[in-house]
């Protein structure tokens, strides 16, 4: 089953749903939830990948993202105030290689906000096309604005 969908007619499974709001917002039992528009469907957002809890440190995302397809991205990051308080902050990175279909790019661009709708709790969202995108200075001057 899945929940609201976007203007694109992709909805958001309900696994998706219940594993983020159990496991990663709550909980913090997760790095990472890595998501994708299920190919054989191309109606649902569905999970791929989850990464528990102190295995996908920031860099090593990078590493995982596929070169030429896009991917949405929820991430439990990690940081240190100015006046040294530690912090976790869910972020969406929206993952849209250069090198990936047009077609693609534009039903998860529209499909976006299914997911942000949806996931609540998402304090920022990172719009990536290449790995230069996903710098952690930049995320976490955005997330030390909120």
């Amino acid at each position: 089953m899945t929940r609201k969908m976007a203007m694109s007619g992709v909805g958001l499974c309900d696994g998706v749903v219940k594993t983020y709001d159990t496991k990663l917002k709550t909980k913090h039992l997760l790095d990472a939830l890595v998501l994708l528009i299920n190919k054989e469907e191309k109606r649902q957002i569905v999970a791929e990948h989850e990464f528990e809890a102190g295995t996908l440190p920031f860099e090593e995302l990078k590493k995982i993202l596929p070169p030429k397809e896009p991917r949405y991205v929820l991430y439990d990051y990690n940081y240190t105030t100015e006046n040294g308080q530690k912090h976790s902050k869910i972020i969406l990175v929206s993952w849209s290689p250069d090198e990936a279909p047009m077609k693609e790019k534009m039903i998860y661009a529209s499909s976006k906000d299914a997911v942000k709708k949806k996931l609540q709790a998402i304090k920022i969202e990172v719009q990536a096309n290449d790995l230069g995108d996903l710098d952690e200075a930049d995320i976490e001057a955005k997330l030390k604005k909120i």
